[in-house]
């Protein structure tokens, strides 16, 4: 089903893909959100507060950080599912210390990352998701322009990333509104609203802010841990024919 889903999509995505240049230029009245942004100073996390979890969710999210130093406010690696090059999907992607890019379309917006080459569509053509849609790592989003500010509404989320890096988890019936403005001439700001009725005991919000980068041409890749793990684990022995597949216990931790 999955990959009916996804054929489906990609013969849509195509057309879009190819637009004209013309085509990228949005009306005049349209808020101007284009560019290259990385987070701001206000951290990686949705945090300062941590949502109110119901027990089962308290239960995976104490898993996540047991070990941990006292006072570190983040999961442990072993149990982070981008360390078992995963991507880190949405919402998540948006606290990473990695830039993205946003490209206006009159028919979408495209969020494209950094980080594991992530590419994300806002639709903004009025459809809604439809019947059926399979769960994936960036959900199915849309939108519209109020004023100067950008309201997208994201679902269809898979349950296989963490919210942040403090490893809260989520549920696959995880909603999140934003509402993404301008906040002055380098300054992206976003107002998070998430719920999620399996993993919350009630909706919570969150506030970032973006530095844009004007001097940076393009978005790089960003492989990472896996790229490294790849050569250094498991590259050489492919290239001189032997492959001897290890466990991630046994190709080492870390990032």
């Amino acid at each position: 089903m999955r990959n009916l889903w996804i054929h489906a999509m990609l013969a849509g995505v195509a057309g879009w893909i190819f637009l004209p240049i013309a085509l990228a230029q949005t009306p005049a009245n349209t808020p101007n959100l284009s560019g290259i942004w990385i987070r701001g100073r206000n951290g990686g996390d949705f945090g300062p507060t941590v949502p109110v979890m119901l027990p089962a969710t308290k239960r995976l999210y104490d898993q996540n950080r047991a070990d941990m130093p006292s006072g570190t406010d983040e999961g442990h690696d072993q149990m982070d599912p981008s360390i078992y090059c995963l991507p880190h999907g949405f919402p998540r992607a948006m606290t990473v210390n990695y830039p993205f890019e946003i490209v206006q379309t009159p028919n979408a917006v495209y969020l494209l990352f950094e980080s594991s080459q992530m590419q994300r569509r806002i639709y903004m053509d009025g459809r809604k998701m439809p019947d059926g849609y399979p769960p994936t790592f960036l959900g199915f989003s849309t939108g519209k322009y109020e004023g100067d500010t950008l309201v997208v509404e994201t679902a269809g989320l898979n349950d296989l990333t963490w919210m942040d890096g403090r490893a809260i988890p989520h549920s696959d019936a995880l909603r999140v509104t934003e509402r993404i403005r301008r906040a002055g001439p380098t300054a992206l700001e976003i107002d998070f609203r998430f719920e999620d009725s399996k993993s919350f005991e009630r909706p919570w919000t969150a506030k970032k802010t973006f530095e844009s980068r004007p001097n940076m041409q393009q978005i790089m890749e960003m492989t990472g841990y896996c790229e490294d793990r790849f050569r250094y684990n498991y590259g050489k022995k492919i290239f001189k024919g032997t492959v001897d597949w290890q466990s991630p216990e046994q190709a080492g931790g870390g990032r």
